[in-house]
């Protein structure tokens, strides 16, 4: 099985095979559209990757500066997200070093990628979520939102941090940072619970695999996490 890293490095087309089963009922779009106003937004996104949650947005905002460390991501997602190229720019650059923007962006937002600089990042938790929010601090107008989207288990029936660091990280969010917090239910749904058990494997390893081979469903439970709110000023 391939590092994650790499999947993001190299396996494009395996990774979309994931993403393009995941939240089958279409819950995280409608809940973003409940939380912002995008219409005539100026969009900052961190780990943009293939460009599935900025295609959730995008038709609405005014203009979109998409940033994410791979540029094999990038590449997909200019494809996926083609027909908006007039409002979109997008950047290889990591999360902590994302460009100082001329325009002041209303609203950041990340999908699934604060998490791997928190789990991976050298150093304490909190150190790693202030120099994050650093980062978007400088680039958001006076009143800009964040909204951060993150993990709350694979293959799991109820919501959790699935690893001791995204749990205190998830803790900071609201009580340092002052963020709302809403769990949503992002089932996956395949073709087969054999193809749940390959793509779902690939991705996070054959001990997931074995567990969904043992369900025996196409349909995989997911549980996802968004974060919301003006950043403190």
């Amino acid at each position: 099985m391939p590092s994650m890293y790499d999947i993001y490095r190299r396996h494009r087309v395996a990774y979309d095979r994931l993403v393009a089963a995941e939240d089958h009922e279409h819950h995280l779009p409608a809940f973003l559209r409940s939380i912002v106003d995008w219409r005539g937004q100026t969009v900052l996104e961190g780990g943009l990757g293939t460009g599935r949650v900025t295609e959730s947005y995008v038709e609405q905002a005014r203009r979109v500066v998409g940033c994410d460390r791979e540029e094999h991501m990038l590449e997909a997602a200019r494809e996926r997200l083609a027909r908006h190229a007039d409002k979109l720019e997008l950047r290889v650059v990591d999360n902590l070093d994302l460009p100082l923007l001329p325009e002041k962006a209303h609203v950041f937002i990340e999908g699934w990628s604060w998490g791997h600089s928190v789990v991976d990042g050298p150093g304490e938790v909190e150190a790693i979520a202030d120099a994050l929010f650093a980062q978007v601090e400088k680039n958001l107008a006076p009143g800009g939102r964040v909204v951060l989207i993150e993990t709350l288990g694979t293959n799991v029936l109820s919501p959790a941090a699935p690893h001791p660091r995204l749990a205190e990280f998830y803790q900071l969010l609201q009580s340092r940072h002052g963020l709302q917090q809403a769990a949503i239910s992002t089932d996956y749904r395949f073709a087969s619970a054999a193809e749940a058990a390959d793509v779902l494997g690939f991705f996070f390893g054959e001990t997931m695999a074995q567990a969904v081979r043992a369900a025996n469903s196409a349909v995989v439970p997911e549980w996802t996490g968004v974060w919301f709110g003006p950043v403190p000023s």
